[in-house]
């Protein structure tokens, strides 16, 4: 049966292959509040808490444009078609999850990508505990057999005791069973280290785990990187509590933008093209066509990696028709050929008020 599978490159979930499922998220916000509850214990998060006036996000435009990217980036790059040109716009994203794809929309830096690039889903928390299950499994079996083991040496110990009593320690049978006991007890010695180290290996790769969901839901600002190499810096805007998208703004630059497009509705069969980074290779286009249209999700041939998440998916004028966001693959295989999926660009713009 296929799955949809994310298209961003993970960071310590190797081998795990997230769903993403558009399902209606938790509130997300750019501000990070610290509150004590009633047991006296304090939390962080970026959810308010109860009651708590939600400060304003920082004024959009608030700093004076002081580097015009767009030019620079034109002036290096000389594109000779209009998919060449919107690659000046695409940008890779670096997050603690991993890392995805990203691009300007708007002159004055605003970025949109993929709400799973920047912020866990809230599918992560089961996938955590799904991830460690076989593990669990086999440390319960081996405390089984630890608990058996002890039994048996504790039996041993208990009829030796019973022949001692009687003062018949020094015969054939005590002799036997004192070998059993000393068998018994060394298994045990052996077995209760192995479960000891898996224990603690089990624990540690759990809260690590934790940790690094805790710090990506805490995380405000994110490393973007431009199509020349070059390193700055965006801030969290918002993330849609209602789809997989995310925003994000560069501020203090004169930007590259990439336009909605507006020539006629996109259909099954048109050439469509996706920009971003699969596998970590930055600055790539794939293409393909539409193969279905649904109202909330475009599916297409293009082949899309992981890295491809919040990536533009254009048409042959280089305009935005949707955001890429995930794979319909065989079996969870993000490796797999299978379909792309993205966000229709009427849902990303009526998400966000700053792109109306």
């Amino acid at each position: 049966m296929p799955n949809q599978v994310p298209i961003s490159t993970t960071v310590g979930h190797a081998g795990l292959l997230a769903l993403v499922l558009l399902l209606a998220w938790l509130p997300t916000r750019a501000e990070v509040f610290k509150f004590q509850d009633a047991d006296g214990r304090w939390h962080f998060t970026d959810r308010p808490p109860p009651g708590a006036a939600v400060p304003a996000p920082p004024p959009a435009g608030a700093a004076a444009p002081t580097r015009d990217l767009a030019a620079s980036l034109a002036q290096r790059f000389s594109a000779r078609t209009a998919v060449q040109q919107a690659t000046l716009a695409t940008v890779a994203i670096e997050a603690v999850l991993g890392q995805g794809a990203g691009f300007f929309i708007t002159d004055d830096g605003y970025i949109l990508t993929n709400r799973h690039v920047v912020r866990p889903m809230p599918t992560d928390r089961r996938e955590e505990e799904a991830r460690f299950q076989p593990a669990e499994g086999r440390l319960q079996a081996q405390e089984a057999e630890l608990a058996r083991r002890r039994m048996l040496a504790a039996g041993a110990a208990a009829d030796l005791a019973r022949l001692k009593a009687r003062g018949q320690e020094q015969g054939p049978v005590a002799r036997r069973l004192k070998d059993q006991y000393d068998y018994y007890a060394a298994a045990v010695a052996e077995l209760a280290d192995q479960v000891a180290d898996g224990r603690q290996r089990v624990d540690s790769a759990k809260l690590e785990q934790s940790l690094t969901t805790d710090r990506a839901i805490l995380q405000q600002s994110f490393p973007i990187v431009l199509k020349d190499g070059e390193r700055l810096t965006a801030r969290l805007i918002r993330a849609s509590d209602d789809h997989d998208l995310a925003l994000l703004k560069l501020d203090g630059y004169r930007t590259p933008a990439l336009r909605w497009a507006t020539g006629q509705p996109l259909g099954q069969g048109d050439p469509v093209y996706a920009i971003g980074n699969p596998l970590g290779v930055s600055d790539s286009v794939t293409a393909g066509r539409v193969t279905r249209l649904a109202p909330d999700q475009i599916m297409t041939d293009v082949q899309l990696l992981p890295g491809n998440s919040g990536g533009p998916l254009v048409d042959e004028a280089g305009e935005v028709v949707a955001i890429n966001f995930a794979k319909l693959a065989k079996g969870g295989d993000a490796n797999y050929q299978g379909f792309g999926l993205a966000i229709p660009g009427a849902i990303a713009r009526a998400a966000f008020p700053e792109l109306r």
